[in-house]
């Protein structure tokens, strides 16, 4: 065993442990960091992720605010990086990313600003997260799309994708969809959170394109909450009715509701936010479904068009309905793309890809530091040199 002064320490910090695809693939990390690691977090908000971090017995600091502009968090922010020493801290969103910043550059830190989970450039914080990049000692994207939007470029610029975990599949249990060959309905799942960006109504309409066509024969179901749900509840009512589309609440782990689906389905609208490395299309990919999405964003690079699945237009529910029913009809190509789907988050989105490659970027920027370091001294001992006696 390594001694623990001898672990190199990386702080994460967040908003909160909410349930969000971020949230697990930063508890991820801190489950699987080598012992040569060693792992704390802090954050302003607790949520559902908590119980497994105090599982996992990693460290951590909640430092909730109390009113929208107190900066109390950001000062004990400060005092924890001052009394554990981290020879890294990794910020998963700007906001903490702005508060780390000063300390970590009074106190020769290296910050990791990875707040670019997105392939678009959100509206409103872009000045702001601009000021935090140009701090940060690398800027990690979890998409090419995402550092191309804030045009970010390469000797800052890291690229690391989302990792998905097998053992959600072995928890889950056998796919049904593939137990029930007979299943009268063609089940179609879109998962996400039920928010602008997530263009549900497209799916809906999709729906109700292949009900009116062939009634009887297709599932939509909506897995998902969020601020759009009444909305969407509402708009497809007449469907719900029918039985061609169903609502559903995950909680934290979706997979059962995948495993449930013969194909998957993701919209999303780029004039609000673009996908970046979607965790929705790994857990699709990974379950073995072909997948219809959005051409948006980072999508691309997990989805490769007629092989994996299908590329289309954004808010094209023509397009998505006649890729759907391709699909229903033709079972070989449904399950030549699932498994092509299943081969690529084996080969290339594993979670420990993911980790070796955030250890890559934590080793590179302590050792640009230390070089930082010896360049500043050197050059301060020769101006004490020149200086006449």
């Amino acid at each position: 065993m390594i001694p623990a002064t001898a672990r190199r320490r990386v702080l994460l910090v967040n908003n909160g442990l909410g349930n969000g695809g971020l949230e697990r693939q930063l508890v991820l990390l801190a489950e699987r960091l080598p012992e040569t690691w060693e792992a704390r977090l802090w954050t302003m908000e607790g949520g559902p992720y908590a119980d497994r971090v105090r599982e996992l017995g990693v460290p951590w600091v909640c430092s909730p605010r109390r009113a929208r502009f107190d900066v109390s968090p950001a000062a004990a922010l400060w005092q924890a990086m001052r009394a554990w020493r981290p020879d890294v801290v990794h910020a998963w969103h700007w906001m903490p990313a702005l508060a780390a910043a000063p300390a970590c550059r009074l106190s020769g830190i290296p910050l990791i600003d990875g707040s670019i989970r997105m392939g678009s450039v959100p509206r409103g914080v872009g000045r702001p997260r601009r000021s935090i990049m140009r701090l940060a000692t690398f800027v990690v994207a979890n998409s090419q799309a995402g550092l191309d939007a804030w045009r970010v470029g390469g000797d800052k610029g890291r690229v690391i994708y989302n990792g998905f975990d097998d053992a959600r599949l072995r928890a889950a249990g056998p796919p049904p969809h593939r137990l029930r060959k007979g299943a009268e309905r063609f089940t179609v799942v879109m998962a996400a959170r039920m928010r602008p960006q997530k263009d549900f109504h497209a799916v809906i309409r999709a729906a109700r394109e292949l009900e009116r066509t062939g009634p009887g024969e297709w599932r939509f179901l909506l897995v998902g909450d969020g601020p759009d749900r009444a909305t969407l509840e509402t708009t497809a009512r007449d469907l719900v009715a029918s039985g061609a589309v169903e609502f559903s609440r995950p909680g934290l782990e979706a997979i059962a509701a995948i495993n449930a689906a013969q194909a998957g389905a993701l919209m999303t609208d780029p004039a609000v936010l673009a996908e970046g490395c979607s965790n929705t299309l790994l857990e699709y990919m990974a379950c073995g479904l072909p997948v219809v999405c959005s051409d948006t964003g980072g999508c691309s690079e997990l989805v490769r068009d007629g092989t994996d699945g299908y590329l289309i237009a954004p808010y094209d529910h023509v397009a998505l309905a006649a890729r759907l029913a391709f699909l229903r009809a033709d079972p070989p190509s449904r399950e030549r793309m699932g498994v092509a789907g299943r081969a690529r988050v084996q080969t290339d989105f594993t979670v420990a890809h993911m980790v070796d490659a955030y250890l890559r970027v934590y080793e590179e920027a302590v050792d640009r530091h230390r070089r930082a370091r010896r360049l500043g001294s050197s050059r301060a001992h020769a101006t004490l040199s020149e200086t006449p006696s």
